[in-house]
């Protein structure tokens, strides 16, 4: 539900006409498109994916008239799965400056940033010396660092460890002790 949470919100901000980048680690560009859709037009998205939702034409206009909402709100989204944490960073200053903007003390103008979701893109930070937990920690106080330096609202998901699955504290949070402190 990470994924359907951050798109619904993303478009109900991008609605009241708040620029909304979406940083995603999993999803394709076409199955995102699918899921806004769904949820702007309130249309199953595997009829969608099979072209049956064309076989009605009132539900054949709400996808037209989707389509057309979503080219005119500002609703980016980025898939950056593989993508190294500093490009990921440099993507959303690349957004801030062309997209949304800059006020003259350097902090943005209005806007948010999710991020779906917080993870390793690749192991080759890991080490006898570097753990898991620790890289999602400097990862996690880079994107804090990002929202206070940019004075940014960061919507950030994360993965529930399998002890989530029987319980809710903080220690159900995968990864490391900084994602629940900032």
């Amino acid at each position: 539900g990470k994924t359907t949470l951050s798109v619904n919100i993303g478009l109900h901000v991008a609605l009241q006409g708040i620029p909304v980048l979406n940083m995603d680690t999993e999803m394709s560009k076409r199955d995102h498109q699918f899921k806004s859709l769904g949820i702007l037009t309130d249309i199953d998205i595997s009829s969608m994916e099979n072209g049956r939702f064309a076989e009605s034409p009132i539900n054949k206009a709400k996808i037209a008239s989707a389509v057309q909402k979503l080219k005119e709100l500002k609703f980016h989204h980025r898939v950056i799965a593989g993508t190294p944490f500093e490009e990921q960073k440099a993507i959303m200053r690349r957004w801030l400056v062309k997209e949304v903007g800059l006020k003259e003390d350097g902090t943005a103008n209005d806007c948010v940033i999710f991020y779906d979701y917080l993870k390793l893109m690749d192991t080759s930070g890991l080490s006898q010396d570097m753990k898991e937990y620790q890289l999602l920690g400097f990862m996690m106080t880079e994107l804090h660092n990002f929202a206070v330096k940019y004075q940014v609202p960061v919507v950030a998901f994360i993965q529930l460890n399998r002890d989530g699955i029987t319980k809710e504290s903080t220690d159900s949070a995968s990864g490391s002790d900084r994602i629940i402190w900032l």
